[in-house]
């Protein structure tokens, strides 16, 4: 398993094994954010889904999910509705 330098944390830290999810974006995460970085991701997005009642089966739902998690992993393009 390789290393990748984060963008939201700064440093270098073990690298995901694979894409998180399919195209560019899993790409992107994949190249961008470490491990920890992630997990702190998986955890957030369940109580942000959770708190705010968000439907993973509503298209319009997946998108805010994506764009918070753009914003949460800092990532260098993808912000806001480039996220998809």
């Amino acid at each position: 398993m390789g290393e990748v330098h984060c963008t939201r944390c700064g440093v270098k830290g073990g690298a995901l094994e694979a894409p998180p999810t399919g195209g560019p974006l899993g790409q992107l995460i994949l190249n961008n954010i470490c491990r920890d970085c992630w997990h702190e991701w998986q955890e957030m997005s369940a109580r942000i889904i959770a708190h705010y009642g968000l439907n993973m089966g509503n298209p319009l739902h997946r998108q805010q999910l994506r764009e918070v998690m753009a914003d949460f992993l800092q990532l260098p393009q993808g912000r806001k509705s480039d996220a998809q």
